[in-house]
C-alpha cells in the first residue's frame, strides 16, 4: 500500500471519528423521478426551439430519469449549514450523454446531464435573537411563480417573512486591457426583495425584483418573440423593474371552504439600442391572475384564470408584453410542462410575446389516502393576435386534462397524466402547411414512478 493511499484513509478515519465530537447534523434526501412520455400524436410541438404542427401525425415515446440526490451538513444548534444537491437528467433511455456541460453557474444550474442543482452555504447572523440568515451560493430563488421562481447564484438575507437578495445569474470577467472599460459589461445583476403578511385568514406578499444590464455595443439584436424570456436575452443594455402583490384568503362556509389566491405583477423599464443606436424600446407589461375554489370533503373544485400582456407591434417603441425570467408552470398539460418538465411547449405564463388569457376549471377528487383523481377543461386564447401569411387569430383551443396519482408506498408515487387540445384557428401559426385555419389537435400521455426520501 502506498505512503498516498495510507494517509488518505487516515484522514478519512479522523473524520468519521472526530465526527461526534464535531456535534454535527447529517441529512440524505433524494428525489428519484423515472418519467415515460407514454404517447404523443405531435412530437415536433413539445421542442421549445421550434415548435411545429403536421397535419400528419408525429408520434414518438420515451422513458427517461432526472433524478436528485441531497446532502446537508449543519452544526449542532443549526447556526450554520452547508448544502449540496446534484441531479442526473433529464437523461432519456437510450440517449448519448451531454459531454460537456454549459453555462457553469448560469440560470436553474450548471450543466445537462450532471448538474449541480444547490450549493450554499447558510447561517444565522451572530447576535441577532430572530431568525436572521445569510445564504451564499447557488440556491432556491422566488421571487413570484410567474415571475421568478428557479435557482440562481448569489447572496440572500432572510428571515421568517421577508428577504432580500443580490444575485447574478450572467456574468462576463473583462480583464485589465480588455476591450471594455465598464467592469458592469454583460453582467446581469438583480436585486431582489419580499415580504411576506399573514393575519389569517389573509395570506399578502409584496415584492420587488430589479435587473440590470450593461452592454458597450453600439446596438443588439432583440426579437420579443423569440427571446421571450429574460434570460434568453442576449447582452442587450436594459434595465427592467417587476414589482407586485400577492395572496391569498380563505373562509369556511356551510357548504365548504371558499379559497381565493392573487397575483399581481407590473413591469417597467427599457432596453437600449434595439436594431441601432439610439433606438431605446420601453417595457411596460403586467400580468393578474387568480384563483377562486371551494374545498368541500374530497373534493376541490378551482377555477383558475389569467391575463398576461401582450404586443402587438414588435417594431415599435414599446414592448407591452409581460416578460418572466425564468419559471415553471404546471397548469395546462399541453402548453406548458407536465410529467416531463423538460420537452414542453413553453414553461411560461404566455405565447411568444402575444400574451395569454387563460381559463381553466378543474375538479380534484381525493378518492382515498392514497390516491387522487383529477379533470380539468381549459380554454387559452393570446391576449394580442397572432399574425402569419395574411392570417390573424388569438383563439387557442380548448383543452381536456385528466389525472391520477397512487401511492403505492408512503414514499412512492405512480402518476399518470392525460392531455387533450382541441385547436383553435390560432394553432394554425404553428401548422407546417399553414390556411388561416386548425387542422391538427394535439394528445398527450406521460406517466412517472417518483421515489422520495
Amino acid at each position: 500500500m502506498s505512503k498516498n493511499v495510507k494517509i488518505l484513509i487516515g484522514v478519512l478515519l479522523a473524520l468519521v471519528l472526530a465526527t461526534p465530537a464535531m456535534a454535527m447534523k447529517l441529512e440524505f434526501h433524494g428525489d428519484l423521478n423515472n418519467r415515460f412520455l407514454l404517447y404523443t400524436d405531435q412530437a415536433d410541438f413539445f421542442k421549445v426551439s421550434g415548435p411545429t404542427l403536421d397535419k400528419e401525425d408525429r408520434p414518438d415515446t420515451f422513458g427517461e430519469i432526472k433524478s436528485r440526490l441531497i446532502v446537508s451538513a449543519a452544526t449542532d444548534d443549526g447556526a450554520v449549514k452547508g448544502v449540496y444537491a446534484l441531479e442526473v437528467g433529464a437523461l432519456k433511455f437510450g440517449s448519448n450523454p451531454a459531454t460537456t456541460p454549459g453555462g457553469d453557474g448560469t440560470f436553474s444550474g450548471d450543466g445537462v446531464n450532471l448538474e449541480t442543482r444547490w450549493f450554499y452555504t447558510d447561517f444565522q447572523i451572530p447576535g441577532v435573537a430572530s431568525k436572521a440568515r445569510v445564504q451564499i451560493g447557488l440556491f432556491s430563488n422566488t421571487v413570484n411563480r410567474f415571475f421568478w421562481s428557479e435557482t440562481a447564484m448569489g447572496v440572500k438575507v432572510y428571515g421568517d417573512n421577508w428577504y432580500f437578495a443580490w444575485l447574478r445569474p450572467k456574468d462576463t470577467f473583462q480583464p485589465s486591457g480588455g476591450s471594455s472599460k465598464d467592469w458592469r459589461n454583460d453582467d446581469l445583476d438583480t436585486l431582489n426583495a419580499r415580504y411576506d403578511l399573514k393575519m389569517e385568514p389573509v395570506k399578502l406578499g409584496l415584492f420587488a425584483s430589479y435587473m440590470t444590464q450593461t452592454n458597450n455595443d453600439n446596438s443588439v439584436s432583440l426579437n420579443p418573440a423569440i427571446a421571450n424570456e429574460i434570460k434568453l436575452f442576449p447582452n442587450a443594455e436594459f434595465d427592467l423593474l417587476a414589482i407586485g402583490i400577492d395572496g391569498g384568503v380563505s373562509a369556511g362556509t356551510g357548504f365548504g371552504k371558499v379559497f381565493l389566491n392573487w397575483d399581481l405583477i407590473y413591469e417597467t423599464g427599457s432596453v437600449d439600442n434595439v436594431g441601432s443606436p439610439g433606438n431605446n424600446v420601453d417595457i411596460k407589461g403586467y400580468l393578474a391572475h387568480a384563483d377562486l375554489g371551494l374545498n368541500f370533503g374530497a373534493a376541490t373544485v378551482t377555477y383558475t384564470v389569467w391575463y398576461a400582456s401582450g404586443d402587438d407591434n414588435s417594431s415599435d417603441k414599446d414592448f407591452e408584453n409581460f416578460f418572466h425570467v425564468d419559471v415553471d408552470l404546471f397548469e395546462s398539460f399541453i402548453f406548458q410542462e407536465s410529467l416531463t418538465d423538460d420537452n414542453v411547449f413553453f414553461e411560461g405564463g404566455y405565447i411568444r410575446d402575444k400574451g395569454l388569457f387563460f381559463n381553466k376549471l378543474a375538479l380534484d377528487y381525493q378518492a382515498t389516502k392514497q390516491t387522487k383523481l383529477g379533470i380539468a377543461a381549459l380554454y387559452l386564447q393570446t391576449a394580442k393576435d397572432l399574425e402569419w401569411s395574411t392570417f390573424k387569430e388569438k383563439n387557442l383551443g380548448v383543452e381536456i386534462d385528466g389525472y391520477v396519482t397512487h401511492k403505492l408506498y408512503g414514499n412512492l408515487e405512480l402518476a399518470l397524466h392525460l392531455g387533450y387540445l382541441v385547436s383553435g384557428d390560432a394553432m394554425d401559426f404553428f401548422e407546417t402547411t399553414q390556411n388561416g385555419s386548425a387542422d391538427v389537435d394535439i394528445f398527450k400521455s406521460e406517466a412517472r414512478v417518483r421515489y422520495q426520501f
